[in-house]
């Protein structure tokens, strides 16, 4: 025998996830079942693997007949459908991030220059400079931080220890992203500005040195991973 496959429902798809990083496996849909192949024809299965709520399983020989479990009599053939790794039969689905368009207000708000040093809290980047740190940057420079990209491809990365990106810094109060090195012109303002303009506190505002602002809301904004990072750039260059 040259391998082994299992046989699922096909309801059962989203269990295929658990074993997508198992070297060698491919899998191919049909009549309501997902077929398995690229098992080792003989040892133990590795945990994930047996986990699978198969329906079936068979040994395979070199004609790709089908040998159900101790018998020397093939019972048929391998589907003869398109065979693919399970990443591509199914990829992950992780969340894009988005920097939503928001309507600019009627009025703006006066930012002055400013010689309070504050600790930074945001960076505002493009996405050519973000994906190439988030390619190389250690895992843990990662966590804990979160972003969101713009139509025009800006990028906006909350968090902690921001990341050394060329970029506008922003420091935060009341839920306000203020540009690196500017107040508010009357700083009592802002837990006023932060109650009109993010009446939910469901998110941040971020502001231009020009007085311009918009809202990003938490649920616009991912977390960090090269994966996110990649296949938001994937989309945004589609």
């Amino acid at each position: 025998m040259t391998e082994r496959v299992i046989v699922l429902a096909s309801a059962d798809r989203a269990t295929l996830g658990h074993v997508r990083t198992v070297p060698g496996l491919r899998v191919t849909e049909t009549a309501g079942q997902l077929w398995v192949r690229g098992l080792p024809a003989t040892d133990e299965l590795p945990l994930p693997l047996r986990a699978l709520p198969a329906t079936a399983a068979y040994s395979v020989d070199a004609q790709e007949r089908l040998f159900p479990p101790g018998t020397r009599t093939p019972t048929g053939l391998l589907p003869q459908g398109t065979w693919q790794p399970i990443a591509e039969f199914m990829p992950l689905e992780l969340p894009t991030a988005a920097l939503p368009a928001r309507a600019a207000p009627s009025y703006r708000v006066r930012l002055l220059p400013s010689g309070r040093a504050e600790a930074g809290a945001a960076l505002l980047t493009t996405l050519p400079e973000w994906l190439a740190y988030a390619e190389t940057a250690p895992e843990i420079r990662l966590r804990g931080l979160r972003f969101a990209v713009s139509g025009e491809g800006q990028v906006l990365v909350l968090g902690t220890p921001l990341p050394p990106v060329m970029g506008q810094e922003y420091w935060q109060q009341h839920g306000l992203l203020l540009p690196a090195g500017f107040d508010l012109e009357a700083p009592l303002l802002a837990p006023l500005l932060a109650r009109k303009l993010n009446p939910t506190a469901d998110g941040v505002v971020l502001f231009g040195a020009d007085g311009r602002w918009e809202q990003i809301l938490a649920e616009d904004l991912v977390p960090v991973t090269r994966s996110a990072v990649r296949l938001t750039a994937e989309s945004f260059n589609a």
